[in-house]
């Protein structure tokens, strides 16, 4: 029986990608090496979101090549759309695949307690700094139907959470005929029984919709948390990496989820060093995160990346100025990490047992449905289970819980 082993980088939907492409290969007969065995074949699934993410993709390719020269090496992914010919150059790579269709569905996760369902691909957006729309390609969106039937499959197979991902998740139904939303799907996955919760992965806050936030605050099984980037807190910069949104219109959408979906969490993304940002536009930034207080602040430094339009704006930041902005935004995050925290202390809360903590084998780590990390003794029998705990303490990004009750 040939064996084979899956690398998987980037986002939750290259993640279900790699596990629709799991899936076909073990019907093939295919069985997934372990640990200790050197694979036949190496699938490495790859991303070209950052510089840093091409040249981990392309380390891990060579890693494959160097582990086993005999094996065969498959790539795919994010970095294949536009480095096809660079890639295949690579000795010792056997086939690269472009990914010019909407995977298989899933059905099942592997190794994971919450399910991803991809039920969008493609970007129409084109910021002036991203690759994704020249390489993920136009919007499409998974007919409704479809969507319906893998979920129920996913929580026949005993998944409590659905975790709903895309490239540009709120662009679902657009191309669609008759047009349809996320709302639509959301409505539609809230009669699955034994379905507990349903997350929404990321969505772009001019995709925050009035009747969404309506149909998430009368949601039984909508998770309190939504990511929403925000890249920059300035409209200088706003305007020059074609975001479609302000400042306060940003900061007036997370007030408004506040106010209608009580404990809502936030996080989101930030891009430090654009070209042309000056100290002023990156304290304007600073000054929105302080402001919205997210649980969670992803950064990123900006790399240009070729074939999009920033690659060419002038006025570019240097790597040591970039490196410390980064650094005062993520102090700046950390403080409003723990005030946002701070709020939930004490409280009873609902949270899915994913599993054993990876630095103690006596701990379990969980999530509460607004996204707040929880850890609480171990206990048999728990994982992929909802129970109640007391949240006592905070430590580090994650609360010390005790466990109350099973439901």
């Amino acid at each position: 029986m040939k064996t084979i082993k899956f690398f998987t980088l980037g986002c939750k939907a290259n993640q279900y990608d790699t596990q629709s492409i799991r899936e076909r290969f073990l019907s093939k007969g295919f069985r997934e090496s372990d640990g200790d065995n050197l694979p036949d074949y190496f699938l490495v699934n790859t991303c070209t979101v950052t510089s840093g993410a091409d040249q981990k993709s392309r380390n891990i390719i060579r890693r494959c090549i160097k582990n086993n020269p005999k094996a065969k090496v498959i790539v795919t992914g994010c970095l294949a759309e536009k480095d096809y010919a660079s890639l295949a150059d690579i000795q010792g790579v056997s086939l690269v695949i472009r990914k010019s269709f909407f995977p298989e569905g899933v059905s099942s996760f592997s190794e994971h307690t919450r399910a991803f369902l991809k039920i969008q691909d493609g970007c129409s957006n084109f910021c002036t700094y991203c690759k994704v729309a020249l390489v993920r390609g136009k919007e499409r969106s998974k007919e409704l139907r479809d969507v319906v039937q893998e979920a129920r499959q996913l929580v026949a197979c005993g998944y409590k959470e659905i975790v709903l991902t895309g490239i540009c998740l709120g662009a679902y139904g657009r191309d669609l005929k008759p047009k349809m939303s996320l709302v639509d799907v959301l409505n539609a996955l809230e009669k699955i029984d034994k379905l507990g919760r349903i997350r929404i992965s990321s969505i772009e806050a001019g995709d925050v919709s009035a009747p969404l936030i309506e149909c998430l605050k009368r949601s039984k099984k909508f998770c309190r948390h939504l990511h929403i980037p925000i890249q920059s807190g300035d409209d200088q910069i706003l305007k020059l990496m074609n975001r479609r949104y302000t400042s306060q219109k940003y900061s007036d959408l997370i007030v408004k989820l506040r106010r209608s979906i009580t404990g809502i969490s936030i996080t989101t993304d930030c891009l430090v060093g654009f070209p042309r940002e000056t100290e002023k536009n990156f304290q304007n930034t600073l000054d929105l995160i302080k402001k919205i207080m997210p649980l969670k602040t992803h950064i990123f430094p900006y790399s240009a990346r070729p074939g999009t339009k920033a690659v060419v704006f002038d006025k570019i930041v240097q790597p040591e100025v970039i490196k410390l902005r980064c650094k005062k935004l993520e102090q700046a995050a950390k403080v409003t990490q723990k005030i946002f925290m701070q709020k939930f202390v004490s409280k009873k809360t609902l949270v899915l047992i994913e599993g054993i903590a990876q630095d103690r084998q006596d701990i379990l780590e969980g999530l509460t449905d607004n996204y707040l990390k929880v850890r609480i003794p171990f206990k048999f029998g728990l994982k992929n289970e909802i129970v109640q705990v007391k949240l006592k303490s905070i430590s580090g990004d994650s609360f010390t819980g005790e466990c109350i009750d099973k439901i």
